[in-house]
């Protein structure tokens, strides 16, 4: 079976993010910022569990602008 380059291209987007965080993760503090002040204190904070879905933000919009762009 032969694959495309686009779809290995698509998987190597998928897996690379996700494999850095199932690696990093269990690292994490419990409670990981992602918002600060202009003081710099800390703002807004999330589980580490998000912190996971951070992964899947990539492949998300390499997929919309394919889509997007695809017929250009």
């Amino acid at each position: 079976m032969k694959f495309r380059k686009s779809i290995i291209i698509d998987l190597l987007i998928l897996l690379v993010p996700l494999i850095a965080m199932i690696i990093t993760t269990p690292y994490l503090p419990e409670k990981v910022p992602i918002q600060w002040g202009f003081s710099g204190e800390v703002t807004r904070t999330v589980d580490r569990g998000y912190a996971f879905l951070l992964g899947l933000i990539p492949f998300v919009l390499y997929e919309l602008f394919k889509f997007r762009y695809r017929n250009r």
